[in-house]
């Protein structure tokens, strides 16, 4: 699998889902539109504002002449999605697939592309932002485990602060503890919009890995459909345009970043550009799909994922972590405060992979050095960003010091 084929995986999971579902209605007249209840600023199943992507299909209705309903549909899972969907020919056309046609998806076509996402930089209008350079020095918010955060933590002079939650990028701009935050465009921008009255400038970024162009998909041999769809769209720009200004989507003209390099190939990007990115960021961890609305599953999920024990006390059959004090008390404040995103707090973790009070039972005698090397070093294959440039051995051996204090 190609990098640019990742990346529209990546792409079709950050887009949120909207569907237009085919019956025998579609000739009767009539398009169901499958959409997510509550994905703004995509989509919404009630309210003054749907979201673009209903706003759109209900343009494109009326350029194919047809009335549309709507079928509410949560994006969580994307393989259940698509194969109740589109793919059992519940769906005539999908709101949005990238438009790189090295992003492949059997049985489907796509029309021409009608929109850019991106990440995007969010900082004061007196912030300049015109390239990489603009951001070295400066102090970068991020939201843990996306693109930006791993490949910024490849390269030298790029500090940056990881957050699971869009809001609290947001806070810590409006305090001044960041200069500039990379968030997700379309939901920053929405945000900044209809919350923040436009306090803050929000830049489109282009860097492979950033962003790129969606596009409406058919079932492949409904050229008819595609053909129609595709004449929609080109008539429909300016209501494109404006349904983008409308919802607050970045849409100048995009900062290039050029951060890839051969060491951001592997599994991390894959699981990035695919929707699983932290639980908490806005961004819901599925099989594939990046939602950016904070719906009410979000706890559920949460505590699915990484159930949280009370600081000072142990999950049943672990080892309970002491009263820390001198380098293995501040190791456990800056565990807490950085790696408890993926690792759960004081390291345990529902996820086996992630639970480090079991790193002296796989690496035994070894487990020191190799947990230096891991947080010096990253795992870009599994999603966890490189820190040698963030913390120095001393605090890495506070770090150390305090998972010692947690093994079982």
């Amino acid at each position: 699998m190609t990098v640019r084929s990742k990346l529209g995986q990546w792409l079709i999971a950050a887009a949120g889902l909207t569907c237009i579902v085919s019956t025998p209605g579609v000739s009767a007249g009539v398009l169901r539109v499958c959409a997510d209840p509550d994905n703004l600023p995509f989509s919404k199943s009630e309210g003054s504002e749907r979201g673009m992507y209903v706003e759109l299909a209900e343009l494109v209705g009326k350029q194919l002449g047809s009335s549309v309903e709507y079928v509410w549909w949560l994006t969580f899972n994307q393989r259940k999605a698509l194969r109740n969907t589109i793919l059992q020919d519940g769906c005539d056309a999908y709101f949005a697939l990238p438009a790189d046609a090295d992003y492949k998806l059997r049985g489907l076509q796509r029309s021409r592309s009608f929109i850019n996402v991106s990440y995007a930089a969010v900082a004061a209008p007196s912030v300049n932002i015109a390239g990489l350079a603009d951001l070295k020095g400066k102090r970068l918010g991020v939201l843990h485990a996306t693109p930006p955060h791993i490949l910024l933590s490849q390269l030298e002079g790029y500090g940056t602060t990881s957050f699971r939650f869009e809001s609290e990028a947001f806070d810590a701009l409006a305090k001044g503890e960041i200069d500039i935050a990379l968030l997700w465009g379309p939901s920053a921008g929405y945000t900044n919009l209809k919350r923040m009255e436009s306090r803050w400038r929000v830049t489109s970024l282009a860097g492979e890995g950033l962003g790129g162009q969606m596009a409406v998909a058919v079932r492949r041999g409904n050229d008819t459909l595609a053909a129609s769809i595709d004449k929609a769209l080109v008539t429909l720009q300016p209501e494109i345009a404006a349904l983008a200004k409308k919802y607050g989507f970045p849409t100048g003209q995009p900062v290039q970043l050029a951060l890839v390099s051969a060491r951001h190939s592997g599994r991390a990007e894959t699981q990035a550009r695919a929707g699983l990115a932290p639980i908490g960021s806005g961004l819901v961890i599925g099989t594939g799909w990046m939602r950016t609305s904070t719906a009410p599953e979000l706890a559920k999920l949460i505590a699915q994922a990484a159930p949280v024990p009370a600081v000072g006390t142990a999950a049943a059959g672990t080892a309970a972590v002491g009263s820390a004090t001198g380098d293995d008390a501040a190791g456990k404040v800056r565990f807490n405060d950085v790696c408890s995103h993926c690792h759960g707090n004081n390291g345990a973790s529902a996820i086996s992979e992630r639970d480090l009070r079991r790193l002296k039972l796989r690496y035994k005698d070894n487990w020191r050095e190799t947990a230096i090397k891991t947080i010096k070093n990253g795992r870009p294959d599994l999603g966890m960003p490189a820190w040698q440039t963030s913390y120095n051995d001393k605090q890495i051996e506070e770090l150390l010091a305090f998972l010692a204090t947690v093994q079982k």
